[in-house]
């Protein structure tokens, strides 16, 4: 089933941008954890993530699963309520479709490390739920890939003036204590060294799956169950 793009015509502009296919952030401000809730989550055990030579590599819990930890029940409750919210605003999955947080874990960048540029493979949507940052200093960053923006991977670009949403080789988004931030899990994104940070970044980072008709398909595409 195709999305029908209606244009509405306006004799008094002379051209309208119209936004193809663009990526859904998701924000949740804020849920701030608690005293016991952070003291649990620093109790994960925690394992090198990342290429260490380089030197900018972080840390994640070897426990990838964390949300099965009673003391984090309230946060997995405030998670799953609003992957629910996601998806329902952005893919508007069949109902009936259930989604589900499958992997979750900590992530710990020290002073000075970085997180690699990457995304999550087999997952519909990810998220970070971000705990213990220095709001003046730390942020997410999204850069273009070539699926992401074909014009930015196979078109030669002018010298720009100007950077805008349409023309920005990366996106970096400011994080505070208690924010959640979801997209695509097939979006790219990172972490840049920070300068002046004085302790440990923490975030809560998940994946998330569905359970029941995956796609109707056609002619050519079978149905597909889980």
């Amino acid at each position: 089933m195709n999305y029908m793009l209606f244009c509405f015509f306006n004799k008094d502009v002379s051209m309208d941008i119209i936004n193809l296919f663009p990526v859904p952030l998701g924000v949740n401000y804020f849920r701030e954890v608690t005293s016991n809730e952070l003291e649990a989550l620093k109790s994960f055990e925690m394992t090198a993530n990342g290429n260490a030579s380089d030197g900018g590599n972080n840390t994640r819990s070897i426990d990838q699963y964390i949300l099965e930890d009673e003391r984090l029940s309230s946060i997995k409750d405030f998670l799953e309520a609003s992957v629910k919210e996601y998806m329902d605003k952005t893919l508007c999955p069949a109902p009936e479709m259930s989604h589900y947080i499958t992997q979750c874990w900590v992530n710990s960048n020290g002073i000075g490390e970085h997180h690699h540029f990457h995304d999550h493979m087999n997952s519909i949507m990810s998220g970070v739920y971000y705990v213990d940052v220095e709001e003046d200093k730390d942020s997410l960053t999204f850069i273009r890939g070539i699926t992401d923006m074909p014009m930015m991977g196979h078109q030669l670009l002018p010298d720009i003036v100007t950077y805008t949403p349409y023309n920005c080789p990366e996106l970096n988004m400011p994080v505070k204590n208690g924010m959640l931030i979801m997209f695509p899990s097939n979006t790219t994104h990172g972490v840049h060294p920070v300068e002046g940070r004085t302790k440990a970044r923490i975030s809560v980072a998940f994946n998330t799956y569905v359970r029941g008709l995956v796609s109707k398909g056609g002619a050519s595409m079978n149905p597909i169950f889980i």
